[in-house]
């Protein structure tokens, strides 16, 4: 293994901070009045019929916010955006939606943020920690899914539509429903 000098770490970490991957600015939980709280979508109770282990959210619902966690978020959200390209389900199944991992490294928005949960659940993140949110876009209208990282520090958003980790409230998203780690969504009353 090769010996990491001074100036060699410091060049990683200068790296990491321009790449904003050991960035940690704060933002706030996830705050959006509640309408009620109400069973998971069709589409993801199939999803979870198939992948329980997948599904079963268990562990700490709030992690502690640190340099290694958030480059962890960079990097998965990033590999996952690049190893796997955006096709919808009628493109790809003949169907107008299925949640499911991507499938030949093609995938939808749901099929993003789930990969990325098994990804990071594989890296030893509790999955408690990591709920599928459902949003719509603020000036295009579409419906979108993204994957929500609850921390000390707030809710990050895990995005296909883009490489960074952002807090919630710098993305141009209406939030829907949510879920929450004992299987309930909360349906928001933006909607």
């Amino acid at each position: 293994m090769e010996k990491l000098t001074n100036a060699s770490f410091t060049g990683f970490v200068l790296a990491c901070l321009a790449s904003g991957a050991l960035a940690q600015p704060r933002c706030s939980a996830l705050e959006v009045p509640i309408r009620r709280a109400e069973p998971p979508p069709s589409q993801y109770v199939l999803f979870c019929e198939s992948h329980p282990n997948d599904c079963a959210l268990s562990g700490d619902a709030v992690l502690s916010s640190n340099p290694s966690l958030h480059s962890l978020l960079f990097t998965v959200n990033e590999a996952v955006n690049a190893d796997v390209e955006f096709v919808p389900d009628m493109e790809r199944l003949g169907i107008e939606e299925q949640w499911e991992f991507p499938q030949n490294c093609r995938g939808d928005c749901e099929d993003f943020a789930l990969e990325k949960r098994r990804r990071l659940v594989e890296a030893g993140l509790s999955s408690a920690s990591l709920t599928m949110a459902i949003v719509h876009h603020e000036v295009q209208f579409f419906p979108h899914a993204v994957l929500l990282v609850e921390m000390n520090t707030g809710t990050w958003v895990l995005d296909n539509l883009y490489d960074e980790v952002m807090c919630w409230d710098a993305v141009p998203y209406r939030f829907e429903r949510r879920e929450q780690p004992n299987g309930e969504w909360l349906r928001f009353a933006q909607f």
